[in-house]
């Protein structure tokens, strides 16, 4: 059996379709390809760190390094990820420990360090590569006469949606492995009264 149905598209362009039995809504809309939101590539300068101003803490507590966001979909049309390199200075950079939701992976480009990950010490050199589960606390330290500067990416759009939470910590000495946990958490003020 034929008739003459109107396009989808067009009211006043007949064509001839063979007639077929109806089907529930939800199955025509199963039957419909999902509109694609391919992704575009990235791809960034060779002197993009060389020719930007790199970012750091304000409060040196958190550490003495410098980053910079490679990719970050509010800087970037990137998604699902972000990612970035960082550095510390030889011999004292560090990065203090800290804790964040999202995992994250460290790739160590150059130099020599320590990476401290809930507590276990690891030594990382040049090509080395960690994994840091999500909420784990890590920090890294730079133990040679050179840079320490790795690539690191988090499972998450933008870097802002890392938010970082820093452990309690004092420094007793100006060297950056004397860090001791607090002995009295900080006092909390709430509208004037200490808590």
């Amino acid at each position: 059996m034929w008739a003459v149905l109107p396009r989808k598209n067009s009211a006043s362009s007949p064509r001839l379709h063979q007639a077929r039995p109806l089907t529930p809504p939800q199955e025509e809309a199963a039957d419909e390809s999902p509109k694609s939101t391919a992704q575009k590539a990235v791809v960034l300068n060779a002197d993009y760190t060389a020719t930007t101003q790199p970012e750091s803490f304000t409060d040196k507590a958190r550490g003495d390094v410098t980053w910079h966001t490679l990719l970050s979909s509010n800087k970037t049309a990137s998604q699902d990820m972000s990612a970035g390199i960082a550095s510390c200075p030889a011999n004292t950079g560090y990065l203090a420990h800290h804790r964040h939701t999202q995992s994250e992976i460290y790739y160590i480009i150059s130099g020599k360090g320590e990476v401290t990950v809930d507590g276990k010490v690891h030594a990382v050199t040049g090509g080395s590569t960690v994994f840091i589960p999500g909420d784990a606390e890590h920090g890294i330290k730079n133990t040679g006469e050179q840079e320490l500067k790795w690539f690191y990416v988090f499972p998450t759009a933008s870097f802002g949606d890392v938010e970082y939470k820093f452990s309690e910590t004092e420094k007793i000495d100006e060297r950056v492995d004397e860090f001791v946990p607090r002995k009295e958490p900080p006092v909390l003020k709430i509208y004037g009264w200490d808590a």
